[in-house]
């Protein structure tokens, strides 16, 4: 663990001396990512204009989801998000051979590898909007309702991850189907809504849809204090279920790997 933990560091490092060498690229990926994050909350502001309330969710409660789910969404791209996109690039390109020898394990230094300190300012944003809405609309929070919502984001990102991790090595199977990431970011949009109103779509949609979902929902029902027990316990269990299923499909997909040097 100390081990991985020394590595992290100095991929934080090395990050953050990519923008420091390249600030100009730094400061456009600021405005944009806080850009796209006021885009998500003008959008729920505009989509709920006349509307009271939808599927059991007020229209206060609405605009709370959606500011969650820039604030998630963020701290999941600020992690996650470009790791993916580069992965589905060396594996078009042959160059995972390099990753697969080095004497770490591989799942760790695909997920890792690129830190966007740029989402820090979309987490700031939001966690600012967030605390003005709760302020303005005089809905009480309590301590306990805070704990829960931070527990259960660290579960929602697992599990994030996991779904993001699990669909990514189908490319082991089609490298060049490089678009799938676009795909996945696609669907992230659809858990800024709630899971009561994704329950309308057709029937073989919802396996795929409900896990998304529930990242963002599951936490921000915890904030709200309006979180059921099966809310939490069926967010923990599919967590822990496909984040073990992600290591698995992972090490069976490496099978049928073909080395770019075959």
């Amino acid at each position: 663990m100390k081990r991985y933990l020394k590595i992290y560091q100095r991929l934080i490092k090395m990050n953050f001396a990519i923008i420091v060498a390249y600030r100009m690229g730094f400061i456009n990926s600021i405005i944009s990512t806080i850009g796209w994050g006021v885009f998500q909350i003008i959008w729920i502001y505009m989509l709920t204009y006349k509307t009271k309330s939808v599927f059991g969710w007020s229209r206060a409660e609405l605009i709370i989801l959606a500011v969650c789910y820039v604030v998630i969404i963020a701290i999941f791209h600020l992690l996650f998000s470009r790791n993916f996109e580069r992965l589905a690039r060396i594996i078009d390109r042959g160059q995972l051979d390099a990753l697969l020898l080095k004497p770490v394990d591989s799942q760790f230094l695909i997920s890792v590898w690129i830190i966007r300190y740029a989402n820090f300012f979309r987490i700031a944003m939001g966690i600012g909007f967030l605390a003005f809405l709760i302020n303005n609309l005089h809905i009480t929070i309590s301590a306990l309702n805070v704990v829960g919502f931070l527990v259960l984001i660290i579960f929602g990102l697992v599990l994030l991850y996991s779904l993001w991790f699990i669909f990514s090595t189908f490319l082991i199977w089609f490298p060049q189907l490089t678009n799938l990431v676009d795909f996945l970011y696609t669907i992230n949009g659809m858990s800024r809504y709630p899971t009561e109103m994704i329950k309308t779509l057709p029937f073989y949609l919802l396996p795929v849809l409900i896990p998304f979902t529930i990242t963002i929902v599951t936490p921000t029902k915890a904030l709200l204090g309006r979180i059921l027990a099966g809310d939490v316990v069926g967010l923990i269990l599919i967590t822990f279920t496909l984040f073990y299923f992600s290591r698995v499909f992972w090490k069976f997909a490496l099978r049928y790997y073909t080395s770019a040097s075959s």
